[in-house]
């Protein structure tokens, strides 16, 4: 295309492909008038209705394609792709020799803490065509160890061999230093030509492994379908006369021209959505506000976005392709520019439906275009908002669609009936119920987006669009407290209408860790912000923008030195140096006191990201007589019931295209438009601007009335509280929002790597009494058993009485709280009129509390790190100084766990502000009615799961080898009626040495958790949940301790509790249980650098998941925990290691009809040869174990620890475990975590899934003829495929 279009510059065209329809709208600049257009998509060829649809636009204009000075497109072809995996490239994937497996390991998170048979989106790159290279830097970007050019022309020649048309490049570090993947590039490009190459130094030269590899790999993965698309389209548009530039929509809110978009498809990703924040910001301006919240409601999702001084935030990465749409975690992530938008999980189609507790529940599921709501009749028969909102009488059942379609209202009764009769409600009770719960799900969202950048909403007006937004945007909106809610005119539209308010821009970023509180020398980030404008700018002028137009904007992710998460920071103008540094603190202060608390003034302050944006001269769009009213016909159309809130009202309704500026109603009122329905409440008043948006000033309504005093009978207060089961719901969902947002403010304000990053923590709201009555979904599971505990040991100490405003509670007591010193609970006291209303408490798993190293060693308490009694570290707000004190002297690392544990003082004071905003909205003075409330009904649905189960005694026997020697753990479970009694009569007495013993309350926690986890894994956890178990263990064993025994790793003895629990339930309930998990270890890397800084981290990796009755287990699984494994480049940029190898062994799941997940391999040496000594903890867990499987499936692979040499001789074997010292460079470490058991006879599986196992290297042709006897059934291509495979391991 041309960079200066001889088109017309008076038209322009914006169109946005959707998944079901393709919008158009046409911009006359003459005169602002906008034409409109609207075709289905064609699912076979989306640019085929795009066409079509851009012929019948310029016909309805009078005017052709020639007449058209530019044309701005969004996809989903991108989404589509990844979602589908359909059309994308067949690929493959270059990394360092020793990585092809993290694409598959992923972070080895259990997204939700109680499902036992998660799903995982299965990686961009099969196993078999992801080649290793030879070839390795330091975090520093210094080789060491140079490129094999003759290796990577043999694996680029193996993948065209293989019918490769695009390759992955992703080595470790290449963000610091490209020259390894740009020599791989010059190669191809010489040899292989027609290979299109993604590098990830180019893609996204971001730090993390992970997160880099799946970007490049999806980018790759695209690219030749983009490449084809953009080709057609521009070829077709040129046959039909367009002669003007094309540009497409980015994901950060940008255009780009077809060349960029072909080089970086990843970043078209969220083009469309980004439309709708660009529409936003450009109608609230136009409405005179700057700052507004953009909600777009459709039909499966709502999504909100935060526009601020008519900017919105851009963010570094989006999740793509979730097994579980609205699930975090479950999907894969993408680092690209995006505008930062979240999505909701409810939209017209979401489906209600009553849960196990008996409480309504809407969405995420939703009953989609086909079959639809029940109300379209086509074969929908569950309950959707869509029905509610027809039955409530705000949508006319002969107007959906502007006639269209008609509305099936009887067929929507009949289906709403299926939640009220359950709930005792009337039909249009239930049908207010799924109005109210679906409107504070949404405002909810929001809410905690907002605060996340530290706003408030009720300084913002929202702009609502979108085929639902209209009709719940004013409800949403009087949720959040805001004051003042815009409809743009043809809202369904407004993604391709802000495509036009969209300039050319691109952005890109550089890794490169630097501190900028001491900086001395800014020349290294004026390089690296120098060289990122030049490639900004090379972008746009390649599109046509001439330098003087060119903007440039700068940023900075910035942390306080240590921390894990970052925030982007403005930077100022001209070169960074010395003197820029009191500029560059007051930023950062600003940005992080804004969003989390004050910055203690002599906090050191880092930046490990730089990005600059390029972008061209903003559009002008002048659009005063855009959609002018049709002709003067009455704009009343009648009226109808509506329901709002209290009952129906009589509803006058009116035709939106027939209102005139200046017009002023009064609600209650509807207003109906052929895409989108506006209700208007009895409060409220609308009245329509000179460019026909409708401006609805939202009515406040009456302060709810307390409902529930603390002098209020706790039995009329339950009463007062199950009467309204929406209500409940409501309030219960609210509560889990409020430890989200603790859990959320932890990860982010937190230093260690142990929480921030692999989160080994937890947060809760409990009762006054110290009974959870929330938790954060995410937390670590034994932490939700044992910090009540701690919590109610606290209030021993401490009663409830005795606290003051400001007071906070500390205790790190293993035998009150999580089992070992480096568990700290910290507990704040909310207060409400003078009373304590409730508990906020945070737990977690700090880097360092002193004593020893060498754990296996310690034969006492005493010698495994400071003890915190129940003591205040808070007291009417003033810090324990004392306490400060001895755990700065006494940890290493002092300021990293101090550092830590204010994260928790943080959460915990956000909590409590939340918690008490959420008791005024509702009318609360007291929380025990509703936490007996949340409790009992919990209680009641595990009752009921047990009392499914077959009475009786189960028993089993789980061995476990912690000090070389097997130790015998027999269980006994009793199952009587709706009870279930755990008893470990037996246990073997507790260890007079090596940290293994556990204490009751930890065993407790560990013998539950799977039980929950089993019987009612969809139940909101809370104290009701455990209360049907009780658990017993000899005094003195080692499952009950008695002080001063040690206790530092009694995960080595609680984690093979489930299992056991497992064992003894297979043929009770065999689809619920799992085979043994091969159990994770932390690797703690311990020492002083060559500048005498002390650096303690700790490497996170898990075992090969066991199996169960429907799926092999995963590879690589950090079960029984919640927590994530540790980012290699990450950990490398603070510890002067290098990991050589993080990998699957072949052979190393246990065989059944269900595998189990492979065993892992990690293996690493010191960075430096500088004679330092590096102390690495190497406990490997299961050490010469055989855990057998479950129904006939046979044990996974044992754990092993070995230090060898450099040619991988061994030089010692570390037994069941050992402290580590490494002193040079040719020393490794090597760690075998175990694999998982199978389940299920292996004769039984299927010949295609071993076939399948050995193409991918899984299993071996060696290992198939060795565990199911059937060599035979393994095709010979496929076996030389897996060997040659593992032969470049």
């Amino acid at each position: 295309m041309n960079a200066h279009p001889p088109g017309n510059p008076r038209w322009r065209v914006g169109f946005d492909i959707g998944g079901t329809f393709t919008d158009f709208v046409l911009f006359d600049r003459q005169d602002g008038r906008v034409h409109l257009h609207k075709r289905l998509t064609s699912a076979d060829d989306p640019s085929r209705s795009a066409l079509i649809g851009l012929e019948e636009l310029m016909h309805k204009a009078a005017i052709t394609l020639t007449d058209v000075g530019d044309i701005v497109h969004g996809t989903t072809l991108v989404t589509n792709a990844i979602i589908e995996r359909k059309g994308g490239a067949r690929m493959g994937l270059l990394t360092t020799a020793g990585f092809r497996d993290i694409l598959e390991m992923g972070t080895e998170q259990r997204y939700d803490i109680y499902d036992l048979f998660l799903q995982f989106p299965e990686p961009l790159v099969p196993r078999d065509r992801r080649l290793e290279v030879a070839e390795r830097l330091d975090s520093q970007g210094r080789v060491i160890q140079p490129l094999d050019l003759s290796g990577a022309r043999a694996c680029l020649a193996r993948l065209v061999a293989a019918g490769v048309n695009a390759v992955a490049v992703c080595f470790l570090h290449a963000y610091r230093n490209p020259v390894h993947e740009q020599q791989v590039a010059a190669l191809a490009a010489r040899e292989f030509p027609q290979l299109a190459l993604s590098l990830s130094s180019a893609v996204v030269p971001e730090i993390s492994e992970y997160q880099r590899a799946v970007t490049t790999a999806a980018n790759a993965y695209v690219q030749p379908l983009m490449s084809a698309y953009l080709e057609k389209l521009q070829r077709e548009l040129s046959a039909r006369g367009f002669a003007g530039a094309l540009r497409l929509m980015h994901s950060a809110g940008g255009l780009m021209s077809p060349q960029t978009a072909c080089a970086f498809p990843i970043r078209l990703l969220e083009s469309g959505p980004a439309g709708g924040g660009l529409a936003t910001a450009w109608f609230g301006q136009l409405a005179g506000h700057k700052d507004v919240i953009s909600f777009d409601m459709g039909g499966t999702t709502a999504k909100a976005a935060l526009i601020e001084n008519g900017q919105f935030e851009v963010m570094p990465m989006l999740e793509a392709a979730r097994v579980h749409r609205f699930t975090k975690g479950s999907g894969l992530p993408i680092k690209t520019p995006v505008i930062d938008m979240i999505e909701i999980g409810a939209g017209g189609g979401s489906i209600a439906a009553i849960d196990a507790l008996g409480l309504l529940k809407v969405g995420p599921h939703s009953a989609g275009s086909a079959p639809g709501p029940a109300c379209y009749g086509l074969g929908g028969a569950e309950p959707t908002v869509t029905d509610a909102c027809l039955l409530l009488g705000y949508y006319d059942p002969g107007f959906f669609l502007g006639g269209a379609m008609n509305l099936d209202l009887p067929g929507a009764e009949h289906a709403m009936r299926k939640v009220a009769d359950p709930l005792k409600l009337s039909v249009p009770q239930a049908a207010w119920g799924i109005h109210a719960l679906v409107v504070d799900s949404m405002a909810a969202a929001v809410r905690v987006h907002l605060v996340e950048h530290g706003k408030d909403p009720r300084s913002f007006s929202m702009v609502g669009f979108g085929g639902a937004g209209p009709a719940h945007a004013v409800d949403v909106a009087r949720a959040l407290g805001v004051k003042e809610v815009i409809i743009p005119p043809a809202s369904g539209a407004a993604s391709a209408f802000g495509f036009l308010a969209a300039p050319l821009s691109f952005e890109q970023v550089q890794s490169m860790p630097v501190e900028l509180s001491d900086l001395q020398d800014g020349a290294p980030v004026n390089q690296v912000l120098d060289q990122l404008e030049g490639q900004g700018r090379a972008q746009l002028r390649a599109a046509g923008v001439p330098d003087s137009d060119i903007t440039v904007t700068r940023w900075a992710d910035m942390r306080l030195v240590g921390q894990m998460h970052d925030i982007r920071v403005a930077l100022p103008t001209g070169d960074i140096g010395p003197a820029q540094v009191p500029e560059l603190r007051a930023f950062f202060e600003l940005a992080y006191r804004t969003r989390y608390t004050a910055v203690p003034p002599s906090a050191r302050f880092e930046a490990i990201n730089f990005r600059v944006n390029c972008s061209g001269p903003v559009p002008e769009l002048a659009i005063s007589g855009a959609l002018a009213a049709n002709g003067i016909r009455d704009a009343r159309k009648g009226s109808r019931k509506a329901w709002f809130g209290d009952g129906f009202l009589d509803t006058p309704i009116y035709d939106r295209d027939a209102l005139q500026p200046g017009t002023h109603l009064h609600g209650p009122c509807i207003v109906e438009e052929r895409e989108a329905t506006t209700v208007v409440g009895p409060l409220d008043a609308v009245e329509v601007d000179a460019t026909l948006n409708l401006r609805i000033a939202v009515g406040t309504p009456a302060a709810r009335p307390v409902t529930v005093t603390h002098e209020t009978p706790l039995q009329e207060a339950i009463a007062r509280i199950e009467a309204d089961p929406i209500a409940l719901e409501i309030m219960w969902s609210r509560l889990v929002n409020v430890v989200e947002e603790m859990w959320l403010t932890v990860c982010r304000t937190a230093f260690s790597l142990v929480i921030s990053e692999a989160q080994d923590f937890a947060c809760e709201i409990l009762s006054p009494e110290g009974e959870t009555l929330a938790h954060s979904p995410r937390a670590m599971p034994v932490f939700n058993l044992t910090l009540p505990r701690a919590v109610k040991a606290l209030l021993e100490r401490f009663p409830a009485s005795s606290m003051q405003p400001g007071d906070v509670l500390i205790t790190n007591d293993p035998w009150l709280c999580a089992g070992h010193l480096f568990d700290i609970a910290i507990v704040t006291p909310v207060f409400l009129d003078g009373r304590v209303v409730g508990l906020l408490g945070t737990v977690g798993h700090v880097s360092d509390i002193g004593g020893t190293k060498d754990s296996l060693r310690a034969r006492e308490i005493y010698e495994e790190g400071l003890q915190i009694p129940p003591m205040k570290f808070v007291e009417g707000g003033r810090i324990n100084e004392t306490l400060v004190t001895l755990l700065r002297q006494n940890v290493r690392n002092g300021e990293q766990v101090l550092g830590d544990i204010h994260s928790f003082l943080t959460a915990n004071a956000m909590g409590a502000e939340r918690l008490l905003s959420f008791m005024h909205d509702y009318g609360m003075q007291d929380l025990a009615a509703l936490a007996e409330v949340v409790q009992s009904r919990s209680e009641r649905a595990m009752r009921e799961a047990i009392a499914r189960l077959p009475d009786g005694a189960y028993e089993s026997v789980m061995w476990s080898n912690p000090l070389g020697e097997p130790m015998r753990f027999p269980m006994k479970l009793t199952v009587a009626g709706d009870s279930i009694e755990i008893d470990f009569a037996g246990a073997p007495p507790q260890l007079s040495q090596g940290g293994l013993n556990s204490t009751l309350n930890y065993t407790e926690a560990h013998a539950t958790y799977p039980l929950k986890c089993m019987l009612t894994p969809g139940v909101r956890g809370n104290a009701g949940c455990y209360r049907p178990f009780s658990v017993k263990a000899p005094a003195g064993s080692i499952l009950n301790c008695e002080y001063p025994a040690s206790v530092a790793i009694r995960t080595r003895t609680g984690w093979y509790i489930a299992p056991n629990i497992f064992q003894a339930l297979a043929t009770a309930a065999p689809a619920q249980v799992q085979a043994f998990t091969g159990l994770p270890v932390a690797m703690t890397v311990y020492g002083k650098d060559a500048t005498g800084a002390t650096y303690s981290d700790m490497l996170f990796s898990g075992g090969g998941q066991g199996a169960n009755a429907g799926s092999d287990g995963k590879s690589g699984l950090l079960y029984p925990t919640s927590a994530a494994n540790t980012s290699i480049e990450m950990i490398e940029t603070r510890a002067p290691i290098v990991v050589m190898e993080k990998a699957f062994v072949p052979d190393s799941g246990g065989a059944g009809q269900h595998r189990g997940g492979l065993a892992q391999r990690v293996r690493l040496r010191k960075r430096d040869n500088d004679g330092l000594p590096m102390l690495v903890s190497v406990y490997p867990e299961g050490v010469g174990l055989n855990i057998a499987g479950l129904h006939g499936g046979q044990s996974g692979l044992s754990a092993r620890g070995l230090v060898e040499d450099a040619h991988g001789q061994l030089v010692h074997d570390c037994g069941a475990g050992e402290l580590v010292t490494l002193q040079r460079t040719d020393e490794f470490v090597v760690l075998t975590l175990a694999g998982g058991s199978g389940y299920g006879d292996p004769a039984a599986r299927s010949p295609s899934a071993v076939a399948h196992d050995v193409a991918m290297g899984w299993v071996t042709p060696q290992g198939v003829e060795r565990d199911y006897g059937r060599a035979d059934t393994v095709p010979a291509q496929d076996a030389d495929v897996a060997v040659a495979t593992f032969a470049g391991s």
